[in-house]
């Protein structure tokens, strides 16, 4: 019997070299399946949705970004095929791989993979991960398609207004980068942004159903561009450098503007884009704005709160709101606040004419110079909506152009904790927070609630309130 087992050994070690090199192989295959051109680069050391629940689970404190990336489909879900017959998923992969490396070598951002190999993962899985690992953004990552073979182009999608400055940030570096045509940003009623609970966008990189389209992203050189585009999409969007809107390429030139306030500086000018935020190089700075408004319930007790917390912020007024409580505007201005235009009746800028969209501000301006002895020198549109067109011809008339980085959905009725969750997911130094002071459920009880929270919260994490013209060094008046 000693014998039989000595002579079946070097059998049985053939075998187990066999099985090992067969395994290898299947292994190697897998990773290309699908395509010839396409290199797929393992992220073996990438942290991903399988050992996420190990990551850290509480607030991000550190002086890092955390920066979700999820490789669209994967597993039995492959997504497009392409001209060359390559699977979507293997280039989502590829090239979320990539993003992950650069982002690794950089000592501002910790990059998380929803996926690191081909397996599926359920769309409302994904997002569930980046929430869990407390991701600051998360970058879901697509090849287009469509039936005609000469679509082509970049666009980037998005499902909530918090995600607008990140999508116009990465789209605009991703066009630059690969020189793709500029399809412009998109609100898209996608399941896998539906949840999470950071800033979130879908990159449809170029489509793979274009022969050239799909030739340059499936090369090592389209891959590195368009993996560099999305760092330093991202690099802008944390150093607070977006400065565009939906589809437009600014050149970010300032313009000199001249103030008529008394204390205003003459040097201070303001750039030709539209700002969502200040500059983190300024410290802990938060602009606290208020949009609707005035009314004769909800304004007072917001002023009242600010006034025993000695606070200023920013009002952006209504012009048919201004002229019934023109005493209201004037507490506003009289209590050290700083004032904006938000049009004369709060309609979407993109659904009406221009000459339209030019009497909604210059009458409101009026009303408020009538009221309060001058010309806000801040803009800002309902529901974040304009066109190029109508931002070139708002920028002329020397208003900044002014949106938000905190969306805390307060006139949706949202309660207050859950108000303080999109405050603290969302903020960031140099944020302006978007609250109202009309125009939502319950005279807003949940805004005056999340706001005695909110002020001494953030006064405790170290931030100081400003008003915007303050915030974005912009003067308060024309």
């Amino acid at each position: 019997m000693i014998h039989h087992k000595k002579r079946k050994k070097p059998a049985k070690v053939f075998y187990i070299i066999l099985i090992g090199i067969i395994f290898c192989l299947g292994f190697k295959l897998a990773w290309h399946t699908g395509s010839a051109t396409v290199k797929l680069i393992p992220a073996s050391s990438a942290k991903h949705g399988e050992t996420y629940k190990t990551l850290p689970d509480s607030p991000n404190n550190n002086q890092t970004y955390r920066i979700a990336i999820d490789p669209g489909h994967g597993g039995k879900d492959p997504g497009a095929t392409g001209v060359s017959g390559a699977y979507e998923k293997e280039f989502n992969l590829s090239l979320a791989g990539r993003v992950f490396d650069i982002l690794e070598e950089d000592p501002l951002f910790e990059p998380f993979m929803t996926r690191i190999d081909d397996q599926f993962v359920e769309l409302e899985d994904r997002a569930a991960i980046a929430n869990d690992w407390n991701a600051d953004v998360m970058i879901s990552i697509h090849g287009n398609t469509y039936t005609d073979p000469t679509t082509s182009g970049t666009e980037t999608l998005y499902r909530h207004e918090d995600s607008i400055p990140l999508a116009q940030t990465l789209q605009k570096q991703v066009v630059k980068g690969l020189g793709l045509r500029d399809r412009g940003i998109k609100e898209e009623q996608l399941k896998v942004l539906a949840t999470p609970k950071m800033p979130a966008v879908l990159v449809e990189v170029g489509y793979l159903t274009n022969a050239d389209d799909e030739h340059l992203l499936l090369s090592n050189e389209g891959l590195e561009r368009a993996a560099q585009s999305i760092v330093d999409g991202l690099r802008d969007y944390f150093m607070g450098e977006q400065g565009h809107s939906a589809g437009q390429q600014t050149d970010g030139s300032p313009h000199e503007i001249s103030s008529s306030g008394t204390n205003q500086n003459q040097n201070q000018s303001m750039e030709k884009k539209v700002y969502f935020n200040g500059s983190a190089k300024d410290g802990k700075q938060v602009a606290l704005t208020f949009d609707d408004g005035p009314d004769a319930i909800v304004t007072p007790q917001i002023l009242d709160i600010l006034r025993e917390n000695d606070i200023k912020a920013t009002f952006f007024i209504l012009g048919d709101r201004a002229a019934s409580h023109p005493e209201t505007v004037r507490r506003i201005v009289e209590e050290g606040h700083a004032i904006g235009n938000h049009s004369w009746s709060h309609p979407n800028f993109k659904e009406i004419t221009m000459e339209e969209a030019m009497k909604q501000i210059n009458d409101t301006q009026d009303k408020l110079n009538d009221i309060i002895g001058y010309r806000p020198s801040l803009f800002r549109p309902p529901y974040g909506a304009l066109d190029e067109e109508k931002v070139e011809a708002i920028q002329s008339l020397d208003l900044a152009i002014v949106n938000w980085s905190v969306d805390t959905m307060d006139w949706s009725g949202l309660p207050a904790q859950g108000i303080m969750q999109r405050i603290h997911t969302q903020l960031k130094p140099g944020g302006i927070i978007l609250q109202h002071t009309a125009n939502g459920k319950n005279h807003l009880a949940n805004t005056i609630e999340a706001l005695k929270q909110l002020i001494p919260d953030l006064k405790d994490q170290g931030y100081s309130f400003v008003t915007v013209p303050e915030l974005l060094h912009l003067p308060d008046t024309q």
